[in-house]
């Protein structure tokens, strides 16, 4: 899968071939080509899919069984520099790791130390605005063990942009925080996103697709579409169409969704206010119009529209889910 390349901005290049990555005998990456171009690029999978272990590989934590995968920096002037994990990058692990018996002030003045050579690195000018936009200022008396999982979280990512890299891999940095502060760490991350690139697993979709101009979709460990939003979305579910109810039927309107998932369990079927939202692969309009307007008694009109991600994940993940039960069906009998 290659994108065309994105001219005279600065990015990251993501190349695979052949890879493969196995814990023992079981192989948790198999991806046989991968080309992709961008500043923020999303991983998404179901749990298990592989989206640890790729940025894990990607870090060279972990080594390839066979097969090959580097990451380089794509200059304005389009030359490329191979970026190695201890120069360049930097990681926010999924637990939020904070050494467990010194104070939040002695582990980031350790880290300012060790990457820019001054503890107090992170009371200048730009380090003191990371503290400030992540709320860690309030805990740099605290020990690593007096910490909830939501504020080691944000001390690691807090240590991770004091560090200056040139790409930054989250693993689920959203989780353990609530909708305001994963929103604000959000647009943290989307002004960090002009001077750096960045990796970011997660299972938060809305705030992936304000994010991220880049897409990684894995299935067990392997590639099942990747690109830009559009391209994403579209090999998910294809499209969605929104049918907006007369006044008449609102009061009504969670039967009509019930009447929907019963006659189309194969689609995704949900309401926004007076809009019914249907999402899933080679839709029939009008098998719907006929069952929607039997229904109400009168006439419905609905548009086609471009699948948010959220709507074109949980389709795949409500398809996945089916596939597995069919699997172990398959397997008992």
């Amino acid at each position: 899968m290659t994108l065309p390349q994105e001219k005279n901005r600065a990015g990251i290049e993501l190349h695979a071939k052949n890879l493969q990555v196995a814990y023992k005998d079981f192989i948790a990456l198999n991806i046989q080509e991968l080309s992709l171009e961008g500043r923020v690029i999303a991983i998404i999978g179901h749990n298990g899919s592989g989206k640890s272990t790729l940025i894990k590989t990607m870090l060279q934590l972990l080594a390839p069984r066979r097969g090959s995968i580097n990451l380089k920096w794509r200059h304005v002037n389009g030359s490329r520099e191979l970026l190695v994990p201890e120069e360049h990058m930097a990681f926010s692990p999924e637990n939020g790791a904070v050494f467990a018996d010194i104070t939040v002030r002695n582990y980031v003045e350790l880290w300012c130390r060790i990457k820019q050579g001054n503890p107090n690195y992170y009371k200048t000018n730009t380090g003191a605005g990371v503290i400030e936009r992540l709320h860690v200022d309030s805990l740099l008396n605290k020990l690593g063990r007096e910490l909830s999982k939501g504020q080691r979280r944000r001390v690691q990512i807090a240590v991770g942009f004091l560090t200056r890299p040139r790409l930054f891999l989250f693993d689920e940095p959203f989780d353990g925080l609530d909708v305001q502060q994963a929103n604000e760490l959000g647009q943290v991350m989307a002004d960090a996103a002009k001077d750096m690139a960045l990796f970011v697993s997660s299972h938060r979709m809305d705030v992936v697709e304000r994010l991220s101009d880049q897409v990684i979709v894995l299935k067990q460990g392997s590639i099942l579409t990747a690109g830009s939003l559009e391209k994403v979305c579209a090999d998910l579910c294809d499209r969605s169409l929104v049918l907006t109810l007369p006044e008449q039927s609102h009061l009504h309107i969670e039967e009509i969704v019930q009447t929907l998932r019963q006659k189309y369990p194969e689609i995704l079927v949900h309401h926004l206010g007076s809009q019914i939202v249907i999402t899933g692969t080679a839709l029939n309009s009008q098998h719907l119009t006929a069952t929607l307007n039997q229904h109400n008694g009168g006439t419905v009109h609905f548009e086609e529209v471009r699948p948010s991600l959220i709507d074109a994940m949980n389709f795949h993940l409500k398809q996945f889910a089916s596939e597995e039960a069919a699997r172990k069906v398959s397997v008992n009998c």
